[in-house]
């Protein structure tokens, strides 16, 4: 089992979603968590679920924090290191996705998801970096498979994940020498609320959840646990050697293709 005891894991965006399901997904393994968002309620109610897991309340951190303010980042880090004495894994989990085209998309619009999807993570992990490297620590960027084979409906969204995926090699031979991982988890389609923050109509969600499964290769939508195991994994001593790699955590689905039936029956 991987080893996370006594490591303090900032995750942002954990107060629902992927975030959420990483934290409650790692309480059991008594690491030392601090929880952020931008809903204080919600984060009250995931340090309960980690609670419940299993993770005392002294082991537990909740800041709430707007990630596109630079002072809010700054409060992140040294929040996190004044209460638990350092930083060993950072999850830059926080995102937002947007439904439409180039054409569609309102530059303003596409200055928040680079704000938030790009710019925060970078600027977050400029603030870790210093107590990452006094405990050779880790950062874990969540991606999305749309990084790598993108959609036209979400092309800012799509840029974002691809700009991830690259800051995450080179910030990875960047801090090699100092013995500092750096990977990112590219979720596919994944059951939470993005779809419907991003403006999808709720009665349209249903739908969609079937016809993505079915352009899954394991036939079903993926769920916040299931990234979980992954950061669970990169996370601990037993990636040791394992930095600049992106793992596609999206069931086959961009390796898959539409079934059909070819027997003829």
């Amino acid at each position: 089992m991987a080893s996370l005891a006594n490591k303090v894991i900032l995750i942002t965006g954990s107060s629902a979603g992927i975030g959420a399901g990483i934290a409650v997904h790692l309480a059991p393994l008594q690491p030392k968590l601090v929880l952020t968002g931008r809903n204080k309620d919600n984060l009250n109610k995931i340090a309960e679920k980690c609670q419940s897991a299993g993770l005392s309340a002294d082991k537990i951190h909740t800041i709430t924090a707007d990630i596109t303010r630079d002072e809010d980042l700054k409060n992140l880090i040294d929040g996190t290191v004044n209460k638990f004495n350092g930083l060993d894994v950072l999850v830059n989990n926080a995102g937002i996705s947007y439904y439409k085209t180039t054409q569609e998309t309102q530059m303003p619009k596409f200055d928040e998801i680079m704000a938030i999807n790009v710019r925060a993570p970078c600027h977050l992990a400029q603030l870790a970096i210093p107590h990452l490297i006094k405990t050779k620590g880790t950062i874990i960027n969540i991606s999305s498979a749309l990084g790598q084979k993108g959609i036209p409906q979400a092309t800012a969204y799509c840029m974002s994940k691809s700009s991830i995926d690259h800051f995450t090699k080179l910030l990875a031979a960047e801090l090699g020498p100092h013995r500092v991982r750096v990977n990112s988890v590219s979720p596919g389609f994944t059951r939470s609320e993005l779809q419907l923050r991003a403006g999808m109509p709720k009665e349209q969600l249903e739908d969609y959840i079937k016809a993505q499964s079915y352009l899954t290769a394991l036939g079903r939508a993926g769920e916040p646990d299931d990234i979980a195991k992954c950061v669970k994994f990169l996370a601990s001593g037993e990636a040791s050697y394992i930095t600049g790699e992106n793992i596609l955590v999206d069931g086959g689905r961009n390796i898959a293709v539409p079934k059909f039936n070819i027997s003829g029956n």
